[in-house]
């Protein structure tokens, strides 16, 4: 109940911050497309990834601010998240295929519902005819025809553009294990960690994993509507797996250190929100309780700390 009662006004003010930012341009926007300037990291033997600023998504940086990724098979791209819009998508693939040659994108896999990790979906369907798989909760929660999500209200008109919501075309509720273009795949469903529903993609053959945002590193997550103890179990399956290397949702982090961050934040705001609790500590005192000075210094710390501890408050208060 209470999730459903908070979950809504956290989105709201999430969405306003960037506008906040945006107001101070003069309205005056170039017709030509947003330049994103994308340069493609290859991270193992068939996988390239561009990686975000660690920033939260505005008109300057064009929603730039997510770790996408292709995978490529003997025929094709694989696609792991596709970014906050039709142009950057066009980008990223105009980008890639000058590093890694021109194969068509068959598939597109996605890591939950948040929309920066997704608005490039329908340059891949309409251009591609490629077949998205991912969390059936964007069908749910996002309407097709109603362009009113975060990055529709934050990105400039030259970046958003030609951007149109599509469902996916497949969703799993259990752990598949898959090849596409010759490339051996796992999707790991995790339930409630960073969203509402969340997954990971083991390729075993590479020893790799791309996390999506339940791994964040060089800044502080965002837990508006995710769960702490569905992190922590998240991490928990993730670092169960044989990997040498993970891309996360945002950071620049891959190597074995990758999780060390998130399962460290999560693991001290469970110990320190539930000791704060148990001294008596209520809604109104939790977050001045539980500052998490290890964290001081990374991006986003003061922006987005204070709903993380505000949250997890609610949850082991209430329940989500």
């Amino acid at each position: 109940m209470i999730n459903k009662m908070i979950k809504p006004l956290l989105i709201a003010a999430v969405a306003m911050l960037p506008l906040a930012t945006a107001s101070f341009a003069d309205g005056h926007e170039s017709d030509a497309d947003f330049q994103y300037n994308l340069k493609p990291k290859q991270v193992s033997e068939n996988v390239w990834c561009f990686f975000g600023a660690l920033e939260i998504p505005t008109k300057e940086n064009g929603g730039n601010m997510v770790n996408t990724c292709y995978i490529k098979g003997n025929d094709g791209y694989v696609l792991w998240d596709t970014g906050p819009s039709y142009i950057y998508a066009k980008q990223a693939y105009e980008a890639v295929i000058k590093v890694a040659g021109k194969l068509p994108v068959t598939h597109v896999i996605l890591s939950h519902e948040h929309d920066d990790h997704w608005l490039g979906n329908n340059y891949y369907k309409e251009v591609h005819g490629a077949e998205i798989v991912g969390p059936e909760s964007i069908n749910k929660n996002y309407a097709i025809g109603h362009e009113e999500s975060r990055m529709f209200l934050t990105l400039s008109k030259n970046a958003i553009r030609g951007t149109k919501i599509i469902h996916v075309d497949k969703w799993y509720k259990e752990t598949i294990k898959f090849k596409v273009a010759g490339v051996n795949l796992e999707y790991v469903p995790v339930g409630m960690g960073h969203s509402v529903e969340d997954y990971f993609l083991y390729m075993p053959d590479n020893k790799l994993i791309l996390a999506g945002d339940l791994v964040m590193n060089g800044r502080v997550t965002s837990n508006r509507d995710g769960s702490v103890m569905g992190q922590l179990s998240a991490l928990e399956t993730i670092n169960s797996k044989d990997w040498t290397i993970l891309v996360p949702g945002h950071g620049f982090i891959i190597d074995k250190t990758a999780t060390d961050e998130s399962v460290q934040y999560f693991t001290l705001t469970k110990e320190r929100v539930e000791a704060a609790m148990d001294d008596g500590i209520d809604s109104t005192g939790i977050v001045e309780a539980v500052p998490l000075e290890e964290f001081k210094d990374k991006a986003l710390y003061d922006l987005l700390h204070p709903g993380n501890i505000a949250r997890a408050y609610l949850e082991f208060d209430m329940g989500l």
